[in-house]
């Protein structure tokens, strides 16, 4: 997809449309679960669904509209994805609703083909302008699909912020098993991870996604059994929190910082707004190199991720394991994420992380 249109033009003083995004690749129960929701809505709240079918017959749309309860609207955009064909469709539907329907919410289901990444961008730069309220990605995936590794497949593992195994009661243990985990190594972690059966979305489903998006910190997934959180929370810090672990920014108006202490355990994670990046070459050249030849208080971290903007529309998938450093492209557009974690035993000074970052931020003016 271009760059967003003015979407943004902003509708003044009016409250912005809740929106959703359900993607998913094909035949995994996306229409089923827009079908539902719509099925499940107050009967006097105006609800729109937007279609993109890869072909004409309309065959979803229809479905969507058999189930719908009350006042809705289903528009179809055919002939190709949101993302490239449909592009100019798509735009236009979302104008119009935007400024002259005005519905209670928006439903957006993309082509099985079709990359979310443009898709989302479009509806970010909607959000910004006031027009609209995205309030989560709900990624699905069927058991047949499991082991996709396709683009598409892989875009919406990353962008979703609620992951969801459809059709579950069709699934052996094996693949519930490899559901999770998969789930378990994702970043950023997920605000949602579970099962359904016949399209039912949980509400806890919807209001864990909002909060989280609300707060810009992922929650715990309110599915996940006690002995399973208790399991990973030695794998991954973020689950031990200190006393003095609440979020509190760096620079005024820059990230949010939480700290990690556990045992002779230390670590952070921050989070910058998706309106700035990072010089990728230098983040890369400091990360590669020895930290304390950067600043004294630095060492080499036992394990790194992060999820960072580096142009317009490139974000990288940055990770460090025992010292070894691999980057990949990302479909992760919320924001910009870097978690740390150090060795046990290590000296942990905190502001000298916030300056290695501080360093790294396009436009900085710190000397290289």
């Amino acid at each position: 997809m271009t760059a967003p249109t003015p979407a943004a033009e902003s509708v003044a003083a009016v409250t912005p449309i809740p929106t959703w995004v359900i993607t998913g690749p094909l035949g995994c129960g996306k229409t089923t679960v827009i079908a539902r929701w719509l099925a499940e809505k107050p009967a006097d709240q105006n609800w729109v669904a937007l279609l993109n079918e890869y072909t004409d017959a309309g065959i979803d749309a229809l479905t969507v509209a058999a189930a719908a309860r009350g006042a809705y609207d289903v528009r179809l955009v055919p002939g190709g994805c949101l993302c490239c064909a449909g592009e100019a469709d798509f735009r236009r539907n979302l104008q119009d609703l935007i400024h002259h329907v005005r519905p209670a919410g928006i439903l957006v289901e993309p082509s099985g083909i079709g990359h979310p990444g443009g898709i989302v961008e479009e509806l970010l730069a909607h959000e910004a302008a006031g027009n609209i309220r995205l309030c989560g990605v709900i990624g699905l995936i069927d058991p047949a699909n499991l082991d996709r590794t396709d683009g598409t497949s892989v875009a919406v593992r990353e962008i979703c912020d609620a992951w969801v195994l459809t059709k579950a009661d069709l699934a052996p243990p094996e693949h519930l098993k490899k559901f999770r985990a998969i789930a378990d190594e994702l970043f950023p972690p997920k605000s949602w991870v579970g099962e359904i059966t016949q399209g039912v979305l949980p509400t806890a489903l919807r209001h864990t996604v909002e909060d989280a998006r609300a707060d810009r910190e992922p929650a715990v997934s309110v599915s996940r059994p006690r002995a399973h959180e208790a399991e990973r929370a030695h794998a991954h810090l973020p689950a031990h929190v200190g006393a003095g672990g609440e979020p509190r920014s760096i620079r005024q108006g820059l990230a949010e910082r939480r700290e990690f202490h556990h045992l002779d355990r230390h670590g952070a994670r921050w989070i910058f707004p998706r309106s700035m990046s990072f010089v990728e070459l230098r983040l890369l050249t400091l990360l590669s190199s020895d930290l304390s030849l950067f600043d004294a208080d630095l060492s080499r971290p036992e394990r790194l991720k992060a999820v960072i903007r580096v142009d317009e529309d490139a974000w990288l998938l940055v990770q460090m394991v025992d010292g070894r450093l691999s980057m990949q492209p990302s479909s992760w557009r919320r924001d910009n994420r870097i978690e740390v974690q150090l060795p046990p035993g290590r000296p942990w000074n905190v502001d000298a992380w916030d300056r290695l970052w501080a360093r790294c931020l396009r436009g900085s003016t710190i000397a290289s």
